[in-house]
């Protein structure tokens, strides 16, 4: 992973992703396990950051929208 930019939220998913299928497979060594993981928390944190950001703009567009701030939930993607 780049140090000086961030990937996208895509980018970061398809990597954990591709982590969880590595860390998952019987040939993984403990020292491997352990650098993925660290890897994968740092995508993680990205991701929710990201979620985040997604969210206070949503809720933005809706105040601006209706002339009246609602809060609305957010419907969960579905599978």
């Amino acid at each position: 992973m780049d140090q000086e930019k961030s990937p996208s939220f895509e980018e970061a998913l398809s990597r954990l992703e591709e982590i969880v299928e590595e860390m998952e497979s019987k040939g993984t060594t403990l020292d491997r396990s352990i650098e993925l993981y660290k890897e994968g928390v740092t995508l993680s944190k990205i991701c929710k950051e990201t979620l985040e950001v997604a969210e206070k703009e949503i809720t933005v567009l809706q105040q601006s929208m209706e002339g009246v701030f609602a809060l609305a939930k957010l419907d969960a993607p579905r599978s």
